[in-house]
């Protein structure tokens, strides 16, 4: 991913998010970082930077499980609004679930490149950034 472009995190445990944005500073990775606690609001502002043209998030990091919008849900929603004339973000699933239906559903996503378990280990993570 390129040093100017923003890392999205989509995640209802602030602790996380905290914890994420600790990380990628501790590795050396200074992209701006947005987050929401639930797919509703992130939906909502990413909506608004694409009719601002401003610039979407170079990678979206998204839990499955959140109260208002899940990430399921997100994902149906979001496909509606980032049409195929516009940016592609890679979208990485970042949840505790280990329940087999939810890896299995990622799989039915094009735009989702892989099913991370929480905690995401830094070699990974940093693995995914520095695509």
């Amino acid at each position: 991913m390129k040093e100017n472009e923003k890392i999205c995190i989509i995640d209802d445990d602030e602790i996380y998010i905290f914890l994420m944005k600790k990380s990628l500073s501790a590795m050396g990775i200074n992209n701006e970082v947005i987050s929401f606690l639930n797919g509703a609001d992130a939906l909502e502002e990413l909506i608004q930077i694409k009719s601002d043209q401003g610039e979407l998030p170079g990678i979206i990091l998204l839990d499955i499980n959140m109260p208002i919008m899940d990430g399921w849900e997100f994902l149906t929603e979001f496909r509606k609004v980032n049409t195929n004339n516009y940016k592609k973000i890679p979208i990485y699933i970042v949840s505790s679930s280990i329940a087999n239906e939810d890896f299995e559903k990622s799989k039915t996503y094009p735009e989702i490149l892989d099913y991370l378990s929480k905690p995401v280990e830094l070699e990974t993570l940093e693995s995914i950034l520095r695509d």
